[in-house]
């Protein structure tokens, strides 16, 4: 038994891995290797599955030959009851066109209950496997920004970046496009919520990396994650770093001495870092965080604009059905073809599924923070909770209907299990 138990830690550990250090798109990535044959109907959709998408079921299998005889664990209430309730609003207003969304309400709750089920593999393993991704995104990303082009690792998902493709992310420098890093990821600010969130997880594990080995990864990811937040050029993922950051950092307690150290050593080296970056590309920083009246930011500005006004009116047409989920860029196309996916989670999930799925989506977000992130012991919990709602009030990507982001509110979710007070 104790072998299948070990064998399922590992196939979790290795889909994790996969999960977050590279990208499922259309063109590549591990999960279309050795594709399965599909039904002509998919098929000609040019969709591939390829044999690492069994790994779930592998993990499943082991999970259930290894732990027969242990009670099982649905997780902390405040975020399973929100979520239950959400996931079968979701359920019942599939349709065909949308099903592949159950797939990946389904990676949620794995991901979180096979945390929640296992503390003690979470507590030793979880952070190397996250640091390892910390360093491989990192070090891709500031690569991409050096060189200014993609490494033609398409085999990891890596996207075509190209300065003169109309749709690659970009920032000004001296009047020219200058490619803001992607690492192994669909966008820039995916790059800087997947770094923030495993930045935040990574930190308060210092103490378990002792021996040289871990150490030095500890270290070597948390530097590359940094370097890769930087390059990354993406505003809200530093404000969500640095409102996750004081949660875990700030003085509390009767060891405030102590506290102290812990606040002015890694923000003294984080500030240092942005010094150093800032003197090479002082620049490209001040059309991000402070010439925001150049032509390209406010083209920016003005879309996220009216990408928020069309989702206002979706709401107020449907407020209590929605559109469906999965709908909502069809339905914000009509209202104006250059629509986008509005850049805000909760005004999306109220346009899908109305203000019912909003209510719940809000319970969701802030049951678990009232329940249990007033306790310093849950302040990992808190510190990651924080930094994802940060980035879902200005980006799309924190939902449960992306990989990414599925993944990272399962194991933020998990973070809660075994620390609540």
């Amino acid at each position: 038994m104790s072998r299948w138990r070990s064998f399922s830690h590992l196939a979790f550990g290795l889909l994790i891995f996969l999960l977050l250090a590279s990208h499922a798109s259309e063109s590549g990535g591990p999960f279309t290797w050795l594709a399965l044959p599909l039904p002509t109907a998919v098929a000609i959709h040019g969709w591939q599955i390829g044999t690492l998408t069994l790994l779930p079921i592998v993990v499943f299998v082991g999970w259930w030959l290894g732990n027969r005889s242990a009670p099982f664990c649905w997780g902390e209430t405040a975020v399973t009851l929100p979520v239950a309730a959400f996931s079968l609003l979701v359920l019942v207003r599939l349709t065909p066109a949308t099903a592949h969304l159950a797939a990946l309400l389904a990676l949620f709750w794995f991901v979180y209950l096979f945390l929640a089920n296992h503390p003690q593999w979470q507590a030793k393993w979880l952070w190397r496997i996250l640091a390892i991704v910390l360093l491989v995104q990192g070090v891709v990303a500031v690569v991409q920004f050096l060189l200014q082009r993609e490494l033609g690792l398409a085999w990891l998902g890596e996207p075509r970046l190209d300065l003169l493709v109309e749709g690659t992310s970009v920032a000004q420098r001296d009047g020219q496009n200058w490619l803001r890093a992607y690492g192994l990821n669909s966008h820039p600010n995916q790059l800087g919520l997947l770094l923030t969130s495993l930045i935040l997880l990574v930190w308060p594990q210092r103490a378990r990396a002792k021996d040289g080995l871990w150490r030095g990864l500890f270290w070597l990811a948390l530097s590359a994650g940094f370097a890769g937040l930087l390059v990354s050029l993406s505003r809200s993922a530093w404000l969500a770093l640095g409102g996750g950051g004081l949660v875990l950092v700030w003085p509390r307690g009767a060891v405030v001495a102590r506290s102290w150290r812990e606040f002015v050593v890694p923000t003294s080296v984080l500030l240092a870092g942005i010094l150093l970056f800032a003197l090479v590309y002082g620049d490209l920083m001040a059309s991000r965080f402070v010439a925001l009246d150049s032509p390209l930011e406010q083209r920016s500005l003005w879309e996220r604009q009216r990408d928020l006004g069309i989702a206002l009116h979706l709401v107020g047409e449907r407020p209590f059905l929605g559109t469906g989920p999965g709908h909502y860029l069809a339905a914000a196309q009509t209202v104006d073809p250059a629509a986008v996916t509005v850049h805000n989670v909760p005004l999306l999930v109220a346009a899908e599924l109305g203000l019912l799925g909003l209510g719940l989506w809000l319970t969701f977000w802030l049951w678990p923070l009232w329940r249990y992130g007033r306790s310093p012991a849950n302040r990992v919990g808190t510190a990651v909770w924080l930094a994802l709602i940060l980035m879902a009030m200005v980006h799309p990507e924190p939902t449960l209907f992306l990989p990414k982001g599925s993944v990272l509110w399962g194991i933020a979710a998990a973070q809660w299990s075994g620390g609540a007070a």
